[in-house]
């Protein structure tokens, strides 16, 4: 049982490791799905997957994530229809009608959805109370503890009982 438990966590570290390597390198970002107006393409609790696109090859069919005008420190992935320069019109995929504002696209680059992981956008929902984030750290702080101990016995089993 103990071989089975470390291959598995030696499989979720280098899982964690690649994921880490290629958001970096990538220059991946992350956002939860946060309405329905994007289904069926993506559904609350998904989590997209962006990566930066120049702001002048986003193209009509594009999803991206922007800022929400009424709502400062809020974004929302809705689908391109209309690009004409920097200016661009979006509109959820569920909606009726498209978003009533057009943006005018400042930055240089925006978050270009390229992917989607269905349902794990919830726990990334949870770290916003502190309560999740206090026991995360716990748990996290407790495993350092427990395989610094393991190490340090695997060492010398005198100086753990000392």
């Amino acid at each position: 049982m103990r071989v089975i438990s470390g291959i598995v966590l030696a499989l979720l570290a280098t899982a964690a490791l690649v994921g880490a390597a290629l958001t970096l390198v990538l220059h991946l970002g992350f956002a939860p799905v946060l309405s329905p107006s994007m289904e069926p393409a993506f559904s609350p609790g998904d989590l997209v997957v962006t990566r930066p696109v120049a702001a002048a090859d986003v193209r009509v069919g594009d999803v991206v994530v922007l800022p929400r005008p009424d709502a400062p420190g809020e974004r929302y992935a809705h689908r391109v229809i209309e690009a004409d320069g920097p200016v661009v019109r979006t509109k959820g995929d569920a909606n009726a009608a498209a978003d009533p504002q057009r943006l005018r696209i400042v930055s240089e680059t925006v978050p270009v959805v390229v992917a989607d992981v269905p349902a794990i956008g919830r726990i990334a929902l949870l770290g916003g109370h502190a309560w999740v984030r206090i026991g995360i750290i716990l748990i996290i702080g407790t495993a350092v503890l427990v395989a610094a101990k393991r190490a340090l016995y695997r060492r010398s089993p005198e100086a753990v009982k000392a």
